[in-house]
């Protein structure tokens, strides 16, 4: 895997076809984002498959609270972009050679995703109906 561009969001800067941005502020710093703000990184990819397979590592790295180990700041936490930058290149190089097993289990968290999702929405439309159950039989 080849090494991304990761540099600090600036307004002026021309957004590319293939990056993603990064949280590098509060408690969610490292959570990868689809649209910019103030106080985040860019990860330029070269290609969607890198913009995939980084974004998925971004996502499991903040998902295992990984970046939290370089939080720094005493009101409102932070991470470097020199940290940011050592620790994720850090890790896509452990990556290597490992990419068809990682890119599999990337399928399986977005399914695992989706499932979640589909299963929070029922348990959405449950409570409601419960609601809707007991509220009927009040007076109103």
């Amino acid at each position: 895997m080849k090494a991304v561009k990761i540099f600090t969001y600036n307004l002026k800067n021309q957004k590319s076809e293939f990056e993603f941005y990064a949280l590098s502020k509060g408690l969610n710093s490292g959570k990868p984002l689809d649209s910019p703000c103030p106080n985040c990184f860019v990860i330029s990819c070269r290609n969607v498959e890198e913009l995939d397979v980084y974004r998925s590592l971004l996502f499991g790295l903040w998902q295992t609270k990984s970046f939290h180990q370089f939080l720094i700041g005493s009101v409102i936490p932070y991470i470097r972009i020199s940290d940011f930058k050592n620790f994720v290149f850090e890790q896509a190089t452990h990556l290597k050679g490992k990419e068809k097993v990682f890119k599999n289990d990337i399928r399986r968290v977005k399914t695992l995703e989706q499932r979640e999702r589909h299963i929070y929405e029922q348990l959405l439309l449950i409570s409601e109906l419960k609601r809707i159950y007991i509220a009927r039989h009040l007076k109103r």
